[in-house]
């Protein structure tokens, strides 16, 4: 006999979809976001430019153009915003026909050996690779440890199965883990845990994430077999 799994909550069912709009807006947002960064570093040389311009071409050296307001201020995203496109095309194609992996490489060369820098840049970098899922040996497999406190439990990753340096120091053989936080799961602690204190889960790391993301509401159901 077959054991249908459970029906998912109420509670459980705000929860995914609430995640499942967020990451639904979230590239968007990120996107305008960026987009209006980028608009606003160039409409500063641009404004410069159009207010030494303008009264040249209108012979009217005592007209000052106001960029905060009206259609002066519309032309100037305008002109911006056309700038920045052709700067973004431009550097797609070149980076996919030249410089692309060449620049990539140097500049992961430069950051990487700047003091304080290059260990945040490579941290970041290891945990978006984590993250997205293209680096699978950074978060090896999901566990609970008890944390903060004995019997309570935590989700941590396992990042390091015998770290040599520490289980020497400690004195037994420890395991490098993870916990996040939530929401936010890039935070969080790096702990030393003895072997035999983790409990095991058949979680997966996205599966994982969305736990936290979603403040524990989207739990994955278990694959019950007969």
């Amino acid at each position: 006999m077959t054991t249908q799994p459970e029906k998912p909550s109420f509670g459980s069912r705000i929860g995914h979809n609430f995640l499942t709009g967020m990451f639904l807006v979230l590239p968007i947002g990120l996107t305008f976001y960026v987009v209006s960064i980028l608009v606003g570093l160039i409409a500063a040389p641009v404004q410069s430019i159009l207010q030494t311009l303008i009264p040249i071409v209108l012979k009217d050296s005592a007209t000052t153009p106001n960029f905060t307001s009206g259609p002066m201020y519309g032309a100037l995203v305008l002109v911006s915003a056309l700038i920045m496109a052709v700067i973004l095309i431009t550097l797609g194609w070149l980076s996919k026909r030249i410089f692309g992996r060449l620049f990539k490489t140097w500049f992961a060369f430069i950051i990487e050996r700047m003091p304080g820098l290059g260990a945040l840049y490579n941290t970041i970098k290891q945990m978006v690779d984590a993250l997205s899922g293209r680096n699978k040996d950074t978060f090896r497999r999901v566990v609970l440890v008890q944390y903060p406190r004995a019997n309570c439990w935590s989700i941590a990753f396992v990042t390091q199965e015998n770290p040599e340096i520490l289980t020497n120091a400690i004195g037994q053989k420890v395991v490098n883990v993870f916990v996040p936080s939530a929401p936010a799961p890039t935070a969080g602690f790096i702990l030393q845990v003895p072997a035999d204190e983790i409990k095991e889960t058949k979680l997966t790391v996205p599966e994982a994430i969305g736990l936290l993301m979603s403040f524990g509401a989207v739990v994955p159901q278990s694959k019950l077999k007969s």
